[in-house]
């Protein structure tokens, strides 16, 4: 059947969201039993100046999980920040800091880490101080001296005390590498590593169950054939879940099916399920 002029696929599958688009940031993401335990111990540390590193498979929703720690800082209290490394050289790293900061970049006389150091401590001494919490994205590909850099933005020498919280997020690669000995100054300097798997398989399920729900879709969008192969296939991989889903639903729009079935998956062109 050809699909009808001018319908969506909203219109067609009758909701307002996506269940699997990326265009959208849930208020409450899906949190299993360690994404739980992650998020109580994060606020925990944070809430007493520490720095750690959160490593694990591409997928298993680290990135999900810091912005959901980020939102449940108190703005009176905090200045949460994002930075992506994305491949920036040492001092790249400092002016993406200082864009954050809002610190000038401009002028050779002072170091840009010296006035990094300045500010924070700055923030820490105003009226109104606000603690800086700081996410580095991408951090296993960090140069050590850049990394080292941070740490030396972690204290208030004046004080003598924490000037802010660093969380150093990456793949599998950060944990070993922390491990190693030339980076024994920057783990020193972190309370500790937590390591971020992907999905059981019955926290794949209730993932998909959770997306769909918020969407608010029929029921029968997806019959339960259907979702517990989409779930084995995936292995637990959030985002391989959230594109798999995505195909499925183009497909059934082509298709002009209103429920996604076991049979169509398997029919798929873009989705290869060995039988």
């Amino acid at each position: 059947m050809p699909i009808i002029q001018g319908e969506s696929p909203a219109e067609f599958f009758d909701y307002k969201l996506h269940p699997f688009a990326d265009t959208y940031r849930l208020k409450q993401p899906y949190l299993g039993d360690q994404d739980n335990r992650f998020f109580k111990t994060a606020l925990s540390l944070i809430s007493t100046g520490k720095s750690f590193a959160l490593s694990g498979p591409s997928g298993a929703g680290k990135s999900t999980l810091i912005h959901y720690v980020l939102s449940r800082l108190d703005v009176n209290c905090y200045r949460p920040a994002l930075v992506h490394y994305g491949g920036l050289q040492r001092n790249g790293m400092l002016k993406a800091i200082a864009d954050v900061l809002g610190v000038d970049t401009n002028g050779r006389t002072v170091p840009l880490l010296i006035k990094l150091q300045k500010q924070i401590m700055q923030m820490a001494s105003e009226s109104r101080s606000v603690f800086p919490v700081f996410v580095i994205d991408d951090a296993h590909l960090m140069e050590k001296e850049s990394l080292m850099d941070i740490c030396s933005l972690m204290f208030n020498p004046l004080k003598e005390t924490v000037a802010a919280s660093f969380i150093l997020v990456g793949d599998e690669t950060l944990e070993k590498r922390l491990q190693l000995q030339i980076m024994s100054p920057v783990r020193t300097r972190l309370t500790g590593q937590f390591n971020l798997n992907t999905l059981n398989d019955n926290e794949s399920l209730e993932f998909i169950k959770f997306r769909l729900s918020n969407a608010r879709v029929a029921e029968t969008l997806f019959d339960p054939d259907a979702l517990s192969l989409m779930s084995s296939h995936c292995r637990g991989n959030r985002r391989q879940i959230m594109n798999m889903g995505t195909l499925l639903l183009a497909e059934a729009f082509y298709r002009q099916e209103r429920t996604i079935s076991a049979e169509l998956i398997y029919n798929c062109d873009q989705i290869k399920i060995s039988e």
